[in-house]
């Protein structure tokens, strides 16, 4: 089995969540997810989303397709040493210029960039200052 490619943002996971999720992004999933992954640090966003909702029918849908098909189809990446160093280098650089970002963002690109991944997301705008001093790749499903 091939090594994951693709590292999904939170926002692409919410989206094929979705009752209608866009169709660029479903054609993109159909055409590889076998080459998709999760970062950690998305995980956890997505478990906090569905621990932040009022109890009830719609959370404990919503937390049942979490575990069934997001946490049983896609492998999660671990933010690990590596990732580590990246993010810290990448956090005091972007503050060094006078960019600091989103915890979570630079720390999600950190393990694409530690792993050799593309970052899938919406919100590219967030992550192309970190691209200006590194390396990373992005792709936006949506476009």
């Amino acid at each position: 089995m091939p090594r994951p490619y693709y590292l999904l943002d939170t926002n692409i996971i919410s989206e094929i969540m979705r009752k209608e999720p866009d169709e660029k992004v479903c054609k993109r999933i159909e055409e590889h997810g076998h080459l998709c992954t999760i970062a950690s640090t998305t995980w956890c966003e997505l478990l906090f989303g569905v621990n932040s909702m009022a109890g009830g029918r719609k959370r404990d849908l919503i937390f049942d397709d979490l575990v069934d098909d997001i946490q049983s189809h896609y492998d999660i990446i671990q933010y690990d040493k590596h990732a580590a160093w990246i993010h810290a280098d990448i956090r005091s650089r972007l503050k060094e210029i006078g960019n600091p970002l989103d915890f979570a963002d630079t720390q999600i690109a950190s393990i694409a960039l530690a792993n050799n991944m593309i970052l899938v997301t919406r919100n590219t705008k967030h992550f192309e200052p970190i691209q200006q001093i590194s390396p990373l790749m992005l792709e936006n499903w949506f476009e």
